[in-house]
């Protein structure tokens, strides 16, 4: 979609020419005869991404439109289809998903086989969103963890792990995970000049051009909010993983720079996300620094900002001041979108963890000697 000036304006070398673009960031510059957003999109690519194991960086990022195209029209069949999947009849799910990802898979309703199923269509589903790379490095790291534990320290990760699963802590995480994956469409439309961001730095400053009204941004933010929730939550399973591998107990926290130990998993899961942050000691799991933006989403989360729909300009007041609200930080709705992008892949990330677990469950704590 492109929305240009009328021709005599164009014509005046003085004025200045706006290329919109719903899956580009939006720039503004003199007109030049011929510069189509492909074009132009083409040239902000940084240099060392022009191509990418030997793909063009805008044509992976066509691919992932495509993708994104094509699920986005599917999106409420989506929700559906993950709806089924904490039910009793597992083979009703089986035979939703396979009519969904259109092959005809060799699968039972064995819990391995579902699980498998289960994160085939979310690998499926979300790949528009995800850097592949780090998909490969995780899906091949979280189960090398988990079975190095499992030979070095049986009995401390299966009292772990019944902790979880006994709590209901693992199969609520794994729902409210589920139910992200159809809302992310919903908001597709403004992730698509983020996603692109992937391959040009420092253009975070520029507009989106999508239409974007009150109720748009609404709706962005009540993700950004449910997502910084889950993450938080699913970095209770990082933390009992990193206190087995360093201290044999996942209740077995040091203490941070600011205060004591944690005496439990289950303290630390009352933390704030900033405050986990501190007891993860040397942590297995790396977090993105995109993520850790504490003032946007305390603001975000206590309604202490402003928007502004014209300059699509975000002002935060993320202090505690009374009325007066003098500390303030301001961000643009494409930063902002970017870091709803980062927090989805994160989100996703983890979600794998949860995967891997219960394969444990599955393949080795319940198998028969």
């Amino acid at each position: 979609m492109e929305v240009k000036f009328d021709r005599e304006s164009l014509e005046q070398q003085d004025r200045y020419f706006i290329d919109l673009h719903l899956d580009f960031p939006v720039w503004s510059t003199s007109y030049v005869m011929g510069q189509t957003p492909y074009l132009v999109a083409s040239g902000m690519v940084d240099k060392d991404k022009i191509v990418i194991k030997g793909v063009p960086a805008v044509e992976i990022f066509r691919i992932r439109l495509d993708i994104l195209n094509h699920f986005g029209e599917r999106f409420n069949e989506v929700k559906q289809l993950l709806k089924l999947y904490p039910r009793n009849n597992k083979e009703l799910f089986r035979k939703k998903a396979i009519e969904f990802l259109k092959e005809d898979r060799p699968t039972s309703t064995a819990p391995e086989d579902i699980n498998l199923l289960l994160y085939t269509v979310l690998s499926r589903v979300s790949s528009a969103f995800l850097e592949q790379d780090t998909v490969e490095e995780i899906t091949s790291t979280y189960p090398q963890i988990i079975m190095h534990l499992s030979q070095t320290q049986r009995s401390q990760l299966d009292e772990f792990y019944n902790h979880i699963k006994e709590t209901g802590f693992l199969n609520s995480l794994q729902r409210d995970c589920l139910s992200l994956y159809g809302r992310i469409f919903e908001i597709e439309l403004y992730l698509r000049p983020a996603i692109f961001l992937d391959f040009c730095t420092g253009q975070e400053g520029k507009k989106s051009s999508a239409k974007v009204s009150k109720l748009g941004f609404e709706n962005c933010k009540d993700m950004y909010k449910d997502l910084s929730e889950i993450v938080g939550r699913q970095l209770a399973l990082v933390a009992g993983i990193n206190n087995l591998i360093h201290r044999s107990n996942h209740n077995s926290f040091l203490p941070s720079k600011d205060g004591a130990a944690l005496s439990s998993l289950d303290k630390f899961a009352n933390k704030t996300l900033s405050e986990k942050l501190k007891y993860l000691d040397d942590c297995w799991y790396k977090i993105d620094d995109e993520l850790l933006n504490t003032g946007v989403r305390n603001s975000i989360a206590h309604y202490t900002f402003e928007y502004n729909e014209e300059t699509q300009i975000i002002t935060c007041f993320p202090n505690k001041e009374g009325l007066r609200q003098e500390t303030k930080l301001e961000i643009t709705f494409l930063s902002f979108m970017r870091m709803i992008l980062v927090q989805f892949r994160e989100m996703h990330y983890l979600h794998h963890l949860i995967k891997s677990l219960y394969y444990y469950e599955y393949l080795i704590l319940n198998k028969k000697p």
